[in-house]
């Protein structure tokens, strides 16, 4: 199973490579800066309103609604319609060398509301921005741009959501920067000390080990920072290849400063490469999990997680709807898989999407997904699921 998502990734970099001499001559007419470039594709100072707003402080935010129907091994799963997300981006410029955002998440219906994003950034240089607060986790690309209406699909993938818990928000302090390399060519980085996840992956996990599960860590566990960092490279603004890590303790190893076990790491490495050739934007990421497990719970709990995804997106008929001169649409397809214990044959989770999606604008996405797949649990028994899936978008 891993030696799939390793070829899976090999093909994305070879696709962006190939990509590259196509774009490496591409005359970036904006400078490629740090103010006309944005750090992140989508990211959190690149959102439609801060290009129509002006002013010392902006708000804006997207929503999110979909229907769904699901089958699983058969048997209707879901029939229904979701208000999946309201989200509301707060930015302010405070002086020229001090900016503030922040992003607020409200789900499923008001359900679930958390802090996804609140950081004071202190730029020094282009090289430099000292950030501190709650942080967006570099740990792969997509945890840095997963704003629904930025992406083509309706559900995020598998490796994001099921193995590394995006939207992965944690308190931290860091500094993150750009180097220009030759013509519009630039080097990123973001490196962050941050509180780490905490033993929930395991202790909280009824499914077996899950990452996921330790996310929300606000008061550190074990009084021991993490680390996650994130370099990048590009030869221009149309494709970027990154590398990522996220590495720190995970349990509760001191009480009152008594030693009642050693630090047990959580150790996460990810390769995210995203291109264009042909008319075809091909992006993806690649992670490996590796968990220090206790001795006494290896076996139920694997020490050796994957997981990798691989989105191809063709635009066509712009303007063909001539109320909407902007609009667009789009062919998409992506293959997922997660495989949560590397030791077993079972215990993952292997899917492909595919479908067509519609913008009115650059800002607002209408979205139908055809999605088929199999999950296998730990003694390796086969359940398939089919799901359609529709979803509107938008930017406000």
């Amino acid at each position: 199973m891993a030696g799939r998502y390793l070829q899976a990734t090999s093909i994305l970099l070879g696709w962006c490579v190939l990509g590259a001499p196509v774009h490496a001559q591409v005359t970036d007419t904006t400078r490629a800066d740090t103010v006309a470039r944005p750090f992140v594709r989508g990211g959190v100072y690149d959102k439609p309103f801060l290009t129509r707003l002006g002013g010392r402080s902006v708000l804006g935010g997207y929503a999110e609604a979909q229907a769904r129907y699901e089958r699983v091994d058969g048997i209707r799963e879901q029939l229904g319609f979701e208000a999946r997300r309201f989200n509301l981006f707060a930015n302010a410029r405070v002086s020229d060398f001090v900016r503030l955002g922040a992003e607020l998440e409200v789900e499923d219906g008001g359900r679930e509301i958390s802090l996804e994003f609140a950081a004071i950034d202190v730029r020094v240089h282009a090289a430099f921005t000292l950030r501190a607060g709650m942080l967006l986790s570099p740990i792969g690309r997509f945890n840095l741009a997963h704003d629904s209406p930025l992406n083509e699909f309706t559900d995020r993938p598998l490796v994001s959501t099921q193995l590394l818990g995006v939207a992965l928000s944690e308190p931290g302090v860091g500094a993150f920067g750009q180097f220009r390399t030759s013509g519009a060519g630039r080097i990123t980085y973001e490196a962050y000390a941050t509180n780490g996840f905490h033993d929930g992956l395991i202790l909280d996990s009824p499914d077996g080990t899950r990452v996921a599960r330790g996310t929300d860590n606000c008061e550190d566990n074990n009084a021991t920072p993490s680390f996650v960092g994130r370099l990048a490279w590009s030869a221009g603004p149309a494709w970027e290849l990154g590398i990522s890590a996220h590495v720190g303790p995970y349990n509760t190893y001191r009480v009152d400063g008594a030693p009642i076990d050693r630090a047990r790491q959580v150790n996460i490495w990810a390769l995210d490469a995203e291109g264009t050739f042909a008319g075809i934007t091909a992006s993806g990421e690649a992670a490996v999990v590796d968990v220090d497990v206790p001795e006494s719970m290896r076996g139920v709990f694997a020490t050796r997680q994957a997981g990798a995804f691989i989105d191809l997106v063709r635009p066509f008929g712009r303007g063909w709807v001539r109320t909407m001169p902007a609009s667009a649409f789009a062919l998409k397809a992506r293959w997922d898989l997660v495989d949560f214990d590397r030791a077993l044959t079972g215990d993952s989770r292997q899917q492909f999407s595919a479908g067509v999606n519609f913008r009115p604008t650059q800002d607002t996405a209408l979205k139908l997904d055809f999605v088929r797949g199999r999950a296998r649990d730990r003694f390796n028994n086969a359940s398939d699921h089919a799901f359609a899936l529709f979803s509107i978008a938008t930017y406000f």
